[in-house]
Order: C-alpha cells, then sequence, then structure tokens
C-alpha cells in the first residue's frame, strides 16, 4: 500500500522538470507511505513520478518505487496489493523472467512485458492503482483495480495529464486551481459522492472501476472497460440446491480472507460484532492463533454501541483485542482534518469512526486490517433493501394499471399531505412519473427537493472526458446515471432480478466512491491498509449471480450469508437485530453543540462564495426547524452540506 503521483508533458516542446513540484507532491502523500519516498524524472521522456511507501510485503529497498527493470522498459508505481502475485511470479519464472525483488508490484511490472496490458489485468487478483510507462513504446497507461477499491485521479490541463493516489498532490501543480464544480455539488447532494469520472473540482477527475487510460505515441488519450462486472455475470437456475450456496459462499469467502492475510507485517481485523466482522474474525482463526481486532463505539447513546457483541467474538476466538470509546468533542476535533483527508467531500458520517479505529489499530503496530465492506450490497444486508423488493410488488403493476393523469393526481394531492418532501413523497413522485424505484441505497437530497427546495437544477452536456468514459451518458439528473448503469445491465442480463439489478447500482456507483472511498482514505489517514474481503471479484460475481430468493427468503435479510454462517458463529451473533456502522449524527445536530454551532457559523461564512450554487437560506431554515422540531431530521442532509461546504475552506 503506498501513494504516488506524477505528471507527464504533452506539449510538442520541452520543459526542464521542477523538482520543487514533485517535493511538495510527495509531501502532501506522506501519511499514504511513511516508511521512505523516492523520486524520478527523466527530461527526455518528459516524465516525473513520485512514490510514498508503506512497506507491506517484502520490507527491503529492492521492492521500493518507482520500480524500473532491468532492460530499462518499464517504469512502475503502485498502490495496493496483488494477492496472487507468488503464482504469477513463479509463471512468469518458468517463462525466462528475473525477479530482483520479493514484492508483488515487480509481478505487474514483469507481466506487463510477458502479456501486454489487457491480458496481465485480466490475471491479477487483487486491489491496486498503477502508472505504467513503456519507454519504448512512449505510452502511458493510468490503471484502477476491478471493483475500485484503491482511487487515482487525473487531470489533462494545459497539454499535462497529471495524476495522483490523492487530489491534495495534484494541487501542488501551478497548472492545477481549486475551483468547484457546480454540476458535481448537484449529484454530490443526492448520492453523497460525486459520479466517477467527475470529481468535486473543476478539471480533476478520477478513474471509475474497472477503467484504464493509455496515452499513446501521439499523445492522445484512450479511455478502455478492462473489466465490466455486467458481463460477468451469470444468472443460476433457481432450482439449485440451498446447500450449494452455502457451500459456495464458505469456500469463496474461506479462499479471500486466505488472500488477504498476505503479509510481512502485523495484521488486524476492525470488528463491530455484526456478521460480516465477527465472519472476518473466525475465519482468520481457522488460519492464526494471533488475531488482533479492533473496535469503535460512541458514548452518545446505546444504538450506536455495540461493543456486547465485539466482546463477545474477540472472547470466543481469543483475540488481542482492542477499543476505542469516541463522543462529539473527538468527532468534531477532527472534522477539519477528516475534510482534509477526504480530498472531496464524502457525506457519510461513518468516516469519522473509521478514522479513529484505524488509529487505534496503528497505535497497536498494526498495518494491515480487514474490514467487512461490500457483504449488504451483495446478500440483501439492509432492511431498506427488503422494503424496495417487497414494494416492486405492485411498483409496476400500478404503474402500468393506473393511468398517468390518474397517477400525478394523486401525487400533487399527497403533497398536502405528507409534512416534508423527502421520503415518501419522493417514491411517489417516481412513481406518478414512471421511474424507477431504486437508485441508490443512499439518496439524501431527491430530484424534487433539489429542484423545489433548493432551486438547483442539472442539464449540462457531458464533456468530453465524461463522454470517454461513458458514451450517451447525459446527466439531465442525478437519477439518470442510475437508469444508464441499469440498461447497461439489462444489456447483457435480460432477466436481471430486483436484487441483481440494486446490486449492481451501488457496486457502479456507492461502493466504489463513497463506501470504499471512506475506508481508504480514512484508514490511510492513519498509515493503515484496509482489505475487503467480501469484495473479491469472484466473490461478487458468484453472489450477485444467485437467485433473489437466496438472499432475502421469509422476511429474513442476508438469508444464504447467515445460513453459510450458522456452522461458524454462534445463532444469537448471526440472528441478532441489525445495528449497522454509523455515527450518531442525528444526536449532534439535535441535542449536540459543537457541530450545531459550527455549522451555523458555516452558513453565514459561505453565504457569498456559495450564492451562485446551492440556495443557503433555505438549508439555514432546515437547520432551525431541524433545532426546533422534533417530527423532523435533517441530521443527515445538514451533514453532507456541511461536508461540501467545508471542503474549499
Amino acid at each position: 500500500m503506498c501513494g504516488f503521483a506524477g505528471y507527464f508533458n504533452l506539449k510538442n516542446n520541452k520543459f526542464e522538470i521542477n523538482q520543487s513540484w514533485l517535493h511538495n507532491m510527495q509531501q502532501a502523500l506522506v501519511h499514504r507511505g511513511p516508511d521512505g519516498f523516492r523520486i524520478w524524472s527523466d527530461n527526455d521522456h518528459q516524465l516525473a513520478l513520485i512514490h510514498r511507501r508503506l512497506s507491506i510485503i517484502d520490507l527491503s529497498d529492492a521492492a521500493a518505487q518507482p520500480m524500473i527493470d532491468k532492460d530499462k522498459q518499464v517504469i512502475i508505481c503502485v498502490n495496493g496489493e496483488i494477492y496472487n502475485y507468488k503464482e504469477l511470479k513463479q509463471e512468469l519464472t518458468s517463462l525466462g523472467h528475473i525477479f530482483v525483488s520479493h514484492s508483488d508490484s515487480e509481478v505487474i511490472l514483469h507481466g506487463y512485458k510477458q502479456w501486454g496490458i489487457d491480458i496481465l489485468l485480466n490475471k491479477l487478483h487483487g486491489m491496486f492503482a498503477f502508472s505504467l510507462y513503456d519507454f519504448k513504446t512512449n505510452e502511458l497507461f493510468l490503471v484502477r483495480d476491478r471493483i475500485g477499491v484503491k482511487p487515482l485521479y487525473f487531470s489533462f490541463k494545459d497539454n499535462m495529464v497529471s495524476f495522483a493516489s490523492e487530489i491534495k498532490a495534484l494541487w501542488q501543480l501551478p497548472w492545477i486551481q481549486k475551483k468547484i464544480n457546480k454540476e458535481s455539488v448537484y449529484h454530490y447532494l443526492t448520492y453523497l459522492a460525486t459520479p466517477a469520472p467527475m470529481t468535486m473540482w473543476q478539471d480533476v477527475y478520477k478513474i471509475p472501476a474497472g477503467f484504464y487510460i493509455k496515452i499513446d505515441t501521439q499523445k492522445k488519450m484512450h479511455v478502455t472497460q478492462w473489466y465490466d462486472l455486467a458481463k460477468r455475470l451469470v444468472v443460476h437456475a433457481s432450482n439449485l440446491n440451498e446447500e450449494y450456496y452455502i457451500e459456495r459462499i464458505r469456500s469463496l469467502l474461506r479462499r479471500s480472507i486466505k488472500k488477504r492475510m498476505m503479509s510481512d507485517v502485523p495484521f488486524g481485523v476492525f470488528l463491530s460484532g455484526g456478521i460480516d466482522s465477527s465472519l472476518n474474525v473466525a475465519l482468520m482463526s481457522e488460519l492464526t492463533d494471533n488475531v488482533k481486532t479492533f473496535t469503535v463505539a460512541f458514548s452518545d447513546g446505546p444504538e450506536y454501541n455495540e461493543l456486547k457483541w465485539a466482546r463477545k467474538i474477540a472472547k470466543l476466538y481469543n483475540t488481542d483485542h482492542h477499543e476505542i470509546i469516541i463522543n462529539e468533542s473527538d468527532a468534531f476535533n477532527f472534522f477539519q482534518q477528516m475534510v482534509y483527508h477526504q480530498d472531496e467531500p464524502l457525506g457519510d458520517c461513518v468516516c469519522v469512526p473509521i478514522h479513529f479505529v484505524s488509529k487505534l489499530a496503528k497505535q497497536h503496530n498494526v498495518t494491515v486490517v480487514q474490514v467487512g465492506e461490500g457483504s449488504d450490497e451483495l446478500f440483501c444486508g439492509y432492511n431498506q433493501y427488503a422494503q424496495y423488493v417487497d414494494t416492486y410488488r405492485w411498483w409496476y403493476a400500478t404503474q402500468k394499471i393506473i393511468p398517468d393523469v390518474a397517477k400525478k393526481g394523486m401525487f400533487y394531492g399527497a403533497q398536502k399531505i405528507f409534512p416534508t418532501k423527502f421520503g415518501k413523497l419522493d417514491i411517489l413522485n417516481n412513481w406518478a412519473h414512471n421511474k424507477e424505484l431504486f437508485y441508490s441505497g443512499a439518496v439524501v437530497f431527491n430530484e424534487y427537493v433539489k429542484q423545489t427546495e433548493l432551486h438547483i437544477t442539472s442539464n449540462t452536456p457531458a464533456n468530453e472526458i465524461m463522454q470517454m468514459f461513458f458514451p450517451q451518458m447525459h446527466l439531465t439528473d442525478s437519477y439518470a446515471m442510475a437508469d444508464w448503469y441499469r440498461n447497461q445491465l439489462r444489456k447483457e442480463v435480460k432477466n436481471a432480478d430486483i436484487l441483481t439489478q440494486m446490486g449492481y447500482l451501488e457496486l457502479k456507483h456507492r461502493l466504489p466512491e463513497l463506501l470504499l472511498m471512506r475506508v481508504d482514505k480514512m484508514s490511510m489517514a492513519a498509515s493503515v491498509e484496509a482489505r475487503v474481503p467480501f469484495l473479491d471479484h469472484a466473490l461478487v460475481e458468484f453472489a450477485l449471480s444467485m437467485p433473489q430468493k437466496f438472499k432475502y427468503h421469509n422476511g429474513v435479510t442476508k438469508y444464504i450469508l447467515k445460513k453459510a454462517a450458522e456452522t461458524i458463529l454462534p445463532h444469537d451473533v448471526i440472528y441478532r437485530k441489525k445495528m449497522g456502522f454509523a455515527a450518531p449524527t442525528t444526536r449532534w445536530f439535535k441535542q449536540g453543540k459543537q457541530f450545531n454551532d459550527y455549522f451555523g457559523d458555516l452558513l453565514s461564512i459561505k453565504q457569498g462564495d456559495w450564492q451562485d450554487i446551492l440556495d443557503l437560506n433555505t438549508i439555514k431554515k432546515m437547520h432551525q426547524q431541524n433545532r426546533n422540531d422534533a417530527s423532523v431530521d435533517y441530521s443527515y442532509h445538514l451533514w453532507a452540506v456541511q461536508n461540501v461546504l467545508a471542503c474549499d475552506t
């Protein structure tokens, strides 16, 4: 795990590479790699690279980056881990390749020389983002992994391609200015993260999961989707035996966890006491008797404290267990640092506990941890998902039967009944206008509220960069993104059930751009690498292809995963009421002092700067109503706005 950055001159005229810029770039990424750094540049090729190292596999200097092969044909910078590197190394050695290190990164270098970029990528199992330059062809590649576990940002400005593991490294370059992208704010308010390839900043983009960029010898950019999840899905017959799915899931999960225990430094696991983290602990304990577990809880209320369950699992598997309990003051004192490390706003309050538990792990000399992200999205772990499935039973039927005029009349009449334009009214609005029911597991400011209350709309044609990644995707509103992805899935899997559609949509946006980025940014802020065994691509493909009845069955969410866990975990751990990993945002904005006061001050300070982007007067009214009216809860909306207003401070 590391951080890297660089820039490549696309102009015909050469210039002297500025070493001070490179030094500033590596300093901006020091938290991603506190164990050392290297700066490399080549004036002939007009390429400059920096790499910060967090030593995990092969701690020797031989594994340092940027890494160049002995023939000086290829140079790479890698962020992440290749879990099958030993098998690939053995294959490459048999083909005559000679290795000088024991690192997984060197496998990418030799694999490219042997197979080329496309075959290589499909052989790699892991989480990764990397830059690769071929001195013979003068081609530059920028690559992001299948699921999007690792980030990679880039910019094309002033005939320069600049790239980095985090945006803050790009700010060190004089041709990139920090300016809010108004269109991105619109979509962020709905999804809590900007849709790839957008970021919150003009002229700065992120490579979507499963894509790579190539800058060819003519200095032209080409975009390739090297991994298409929709094409990997096979809808299994619904008459297959339930035991088949149970055993297959156990096997895939065991294999995934074992691969992710690969490390030359101490490792551990984040433990909440829920089924996902408990499975991580239990299956890791099958392979070692030295599991270290880390738990975070809030003192603000029992609904955000799962210590009882975490302690039960820690005791059952005799782990080396550690805990931290935090409160509003701890969260508030961390907030500005959180915004800095996010790079662009991630409107998820879970960023707070993730960082504190990561810091706890680092304090106990643990550099690698396993986390449970992805399980809920694959196996229908949210009650909200179950409600969507139940609602679909009448959604389409009534849309077809009831005339459009009648549906719209019912919707306009309902506006007088429902106290707010959130929740049920938004669902009815979508129904009345023949839209799909599900768009994301996290919709905060819906289209109806944005247009009628915040007075903002989206109708900007997709720019050239957007079109290169997603031709014909025109974001007339935030829901248009989900519709486009859903249509791509239906082209490949015509009979995909509702949960497969929902899981696919989550894997195209919410997981890679929100949930995985909150883990990456908050853990790396503490110089800790987080690995996600539930998002091994083989497990993702299998789980997403399962018939719906095995995920949500007789009112039981996560049905098949719970059945698979029955021979591994205690029954009461598996079937206890889901609490969810969250933070007491409602308490902070209802009863708290620090965030409430700060938010009020922030609205006043930002009023002038944001008047052309967002109606802060409406937000101010929401803030006041939230404090004074017990019947409404806008806390998550306020947290999302607070994050975006603070991002340009």
